[in-house]
């Protein structure tokens, strides 16, 4: 037990740790694409800063989770605080998908009533700088999440490396925007920058969309992924053979904690102390694959079945 809660420590540690690297870094891409874009009437800087902005927000949001989801059960919450990392996921992607909504609205405006960059400078330096410090963060974050484990940091790299990408994007079009205007050919400027908009609002809704379904999923009690689940199917069928059968095998997943609810069909006469001892060595053999992991045994006394080694 001891070294299980040292575990936690540690990992919550690391986790507050990386939640802090990531507020700090999206804080100051907040600021230098917010600025830009004022300065030179940029959506598409714009609707970056705003980005940056749910990212601060989850960042504090992360942080404040780390504290709770390492808590153990209480009289509150009986089954721990795990639900907590699934539900700052899915409040993110809300987040980031309504501002990419609101981001395609004044791209829209800006196609049909057309209105040309003050000045591609700017964005041209502030994407290039945003993207390296973006990579950095990613790389951080995917080293830890890496030695950890950790879904809340896997989460938070993945966001950075989108990041570090859309960067390199925004750098390419407002380079070709600070071409065409230093060879006079401004006929079709006006349009780089709502376009490059909404192909940035789409590409920043994928993510979101793909990480609030799986984790919706959690947060409603769904199964988990094929490798949990497959891996406790392989431990009941290994044990298995010691019981005339398997009535029920329920898992779900809050967070890093692994539940699993098992009912074997045995003897009527066997002894409480041999059904003990049965489900002490299942539980030991589950949390050889997954240590945070909630176990919980049950017994369904069969009165047509006699004789066999129980």
């Amino acid at each position: 037990m001891d070294d299980i809660n040292g575990g936690n420590n540690h990992l919550k540690s690391r986790q507050a740790r990386a939640s802090v690297l990531s507020v700090a870094g999206a804080s100051i891409v907040m600021l230098m694409y917010g600025i830009g874009g004022m300065a030179v009437a940029s959506t598409t800087m714009l609707v970056s800063s705003a980005a940056s902005m749910i990212m601060v927000a989850t960042g504090l949001l992360m942080f404040f989770a780390v504290s709770k989801i390492h808590r153990p059960p209480d009289d509150m919450f009986n089954f721990g605080y795990g639900k907590y990392e699934p539900f700052t996921v899915v409040g993110q992607g809300l987040l980031i998908i309504a501002t990419c909504v609101l981001g395609i609205k004044f791209a829209v405006q800006d196609i049909i009533h057309p209105e040309d960059m003050k000045n591609y400078y700017i964005p041209v330096v502030v994407s290039v700088v945003a993207g390296c410090l973006s990579m950095v963060i990613f790389w951080r974050l995917r080293k830890e999440a890496g030695e950890t484990g950790s879904d809340l940091l896997k989460m938070a790299s993945v966001h950075w490396k989108t990041d570090a990408l859309l960067s390199g994007g925004l750098f390419l079009g407002f380079s070709l925007g600070l071409v065409l205007t230093l060879t006079d050919r401004t006929r079709y400027t006006h349009y780089i920058d709502p376009i490059m908009t909404i192909l940035l609002a789409c590409y920043l809704m994928k993510a979101p969309v793909r990480s609030m379904l799986a984790n919706s999923k959690e947060l409603l009690d769904g199964v988990p992924s094929g490798d949990i689940k497959g891996k406790i199917q392989k431990v009941v069928e290994e044990h298995k053979p010691r019981y005339f059968g398997v009535n029920r095998v329920r898992t779900r997943k809050a967070g890093e904690r692994v539940f699993v609810d098992v009912r074997f069909e045995v003897r009527s006469e066997i002894t409480a102390s041999r059904m003990a001892e049965l489900a002490g060595h299942f539980e030991q053999d589950i949390k050889q694959h997954f240590p945070n992991c909630d176990v919980v045994v049950l017994f369904d006394p069969r009165h047509d079945v006699q004789g066999g080694t129980l």
